[in-house]
């Protein structure tokens, strides 16, 4: 019988791929229906040879049949692939969105800052624009007595010459003539006495009008230099105001600049989460299909793995990577790490269900976590493809190995699959060996 030649039943998505669409499973069906009816109506005594020619037309029909599943699968495979890069180009969407937010934060408090210095220079500038009013007025103030003082020296060495004048004029009397006409000491006395008084009396007058001018004049001479240094620092205050402005206006437009590149990259990563959104309904719509030819009873795909392996036993694990892609294991940890080619499949080692972890700064954004009848098991650093509570089959892909960074992990195609919940940095030693035992198909 055909059905016994070839298992349908239990044959799985061969390294990973999908089950066949829903019209492909059903062209499969129908030409094993009809060859089976076929060979159940021969003649006995049909030669052996004859029997065997029409086998091997079956066989053939079953080949072509076959080739009408693969496009299927190839747009499913071109979807993971396709998710898996638009995941890394939002991942790097974001990690610049995070830059530039960063960057703007920096300039924003920079502006901030030099916005407070120019506001204190303003302060200061009118401070010393106050103390240098006082100056100045005090300036003039002093400057107009140092104007009276010059007149009042004026007026009294024009007296004193006119004082001199006079006496010259009225044949004033010398000290010596005074003292020879004097009659009796007393008289001598108090006339010599008047003429000493009259001459500290005009030299009083001339020295006091000479220092209240010299006072004057270092007055003015002291407030005009602290003017000067008053009107220099304003001077300072203004050119270092400038500057900052400068500065300010400069760092103005590097943010303006900076926040239409921060627009333009959000708008970017929007887009991009509409295209995976887009992405993961069309895996969806084909994933339904085929659960729908499925409990349609169609018939699946052709066998899920390498023919010389046999099948797989119920309960046995394979290995989540594919023998075609390769494969290089690393330390040891909470779980097992290593690398693979980026973008390349990873298979559920069990048939169960996967649930969706998040783990930004660890195991990523998002990564799966398979939960089958021998354990539960997290793929770490991985992209997922499936949505939160798929159920899976055994070498079904569920996640791609990332392309650039995907949580902690900075190594292209880097992944770390250990036991969930993870356990301590030595955990991953009770699986490694079972782990990297499991056979890839």
């Amino acid at each position: 019988m055909l059905a016994s030649a070839v298992d349908f039943g239990d044959a799985q998505p061969a390294h990973g791929a999908r089950r066949a669409s829903a019209p492909a499973a059903a062209a499969v069906a129908v030409v094993g229906a009809v060859g089976e009816v076929y060979l159940r109506r021969l003649p006995t005594l049909m030669s052996i040879t004859k029997r065997s020619s029409v086998a091997l037309g079956i066989a053939g029909l079953l080949a072509a049949a076959a080739l009408i599943a693969v496009p299927a699968g190839a747009q499913a495979g071109s979807l993971s692939s396709r998710l898996s890069h638009v995941r890394h180009h939002l991942q790097t969407d974001r990690s610049r969105q995070a830059a530039l937010a960063a960057t703007i934060e920096r300039d924003s408090r920079r502006i901030d800052n030099i916005s407070g210095e120019v506001a204190r220079l303003q302060d200061q500038q009118v401070q010393v624009q106050a103390q240098l009013d006082r100056k100045q007025a005090q300036l003039d103030r002093a400057k107009a007595k140092l104007a009276r003082v010059k007149v009042h020296l004026h007026d009294a060495m024009t007296d004193l010459k006119e004082r001199l004048v006079a006496s010259y004029e009225v044949d004033r009397p010398s000290t010596l003539t005074v003292i020879l006409n004097s009659h009796g000491f007393d008289q001598l006395a108090s006339r010599y006495a008047y003429i000493q008084a009259l001459e500290h009396q005009d030299a009083a007058v001339v020295s006091r009008v000479r220092r209240l001018q010299n006072e004057v004049r270092a007055t003015v001479d002291r407030i005009d230099a602290a003017r000067e240094r008053l009107a220099t620092k304003r001077d300072e205050l203004i050119q270092t105001q400038n500057r900052l402005k400068v500065q300010q206006r400069a760092l103005a437009a590097a943010h303006d600049r900076k926040q239409r590149l921060f627009a333009r990259v959000k708008a970017n990563g929007e887009r991009l989460q509409r295209e995976i959104s887009d992405i993961q309904s069309k895996i969806a719509a084909a994933r339904a299909a085929a659960q729908a030819a499925t409990s349609s009873g169609a018939v699946q795909a052709g066998p899920a793995f390498s023919a010389e392996l046999g099948p797989i036993p119920p309960g046995q694990a394979i290995s989540p990577f594919p023998a075609s892609v390769p494969l290089s294991w690393g330390r040891t940890d909470q779980g097992v790490d290593g690398t693979t080619a980026p973008g390349s499949p990873l298979l559920a080692m069990g048939t169960g269900t996967v649930s969706i972890g998040h783990d930004p700064a660890g195991f990523g954004d998002s990564y799966p976590i398979l939960h089958t009848s021998f354990g539960d098991f997290y793929y770490g650093h991985s992209v997922p493809i499936v949505g939160d509570g798929a159920s899976v089959h055994i070498g079904e892909p569920i996640a791609t190995a990332h392309f650039g960074t995907w949580g902690n992990s900075t190594t292209p195609g880097g992944f770390e699959i250990g036991q969930y919940p993870p356990g301590g940095m030595t955990a991953g030693g009770a699986i490694r060996t079972w782990l990297i035992g499991l056979p890839r198909r």
